[in-house]
């Protein structure tokens, strides 16, 4: 079982199309597991402090999701720590105050960025190799 955490990365949301909410939508595609899903908000106006954060447990072959307000966010970013990860997709979704769905804060699974990976029983080595374009400094 691997457990992974996605991120958005910063994201702006001080525009004339702000979103005023941001919906996390998991989607548990695994036959047999349930997925714990921890869904962490911050606000980057300044510095970096948890707006608010949800846990959920999502069943197998089902889908859950979470409503965080950020009309008041100027920039932001998520993360969702998904145990186990496999079969799991996420989705971030934001919404202008007409629910209209804002195309700048869209985020599917390919388009968040991995922070971590793990997997309690598989170690890997860290391997470096150099590219010819690159020099090692000592």
């Amino acid at each position: 079982m691997v457990t992974r955490i996605y991120t958005t990365g910063a994201v702006e949301n001080a525009a004339a199309n702000s979103s005023v909410n941001l919906f996390v939508k998991v989607l548990n595609n695994n036959e047999t597991q349930p997925v714990q899903a921890e869904i962490t908000l911050y606000s980057l106006d300044g510095v970096k402090n948890v707006v608010s954060t949800a846990v959920r447990e999502i069943p197998p072959l089902s889908s859950d999701f979470e409503i965080f307000d950020i009309t008041n966010v100027l920039q932001f970013e998520v993360q969702i720590r998904l145990n186990p990860a496999d079969n799991v997709f996420v989705t971030v979704w934001g919404k202008d105050a007409n629910a209209n769905l804002v195309a700048a804060h869209r985020f599917v699974t390919e388009e968040l960025s991995v922070l971590s990976n793990s997997s309690p029983s598989v170690k890997k080595s860290k391997q470096s190799s150099l590219s010819p374009r690159s020099r090692r400094h000592r």
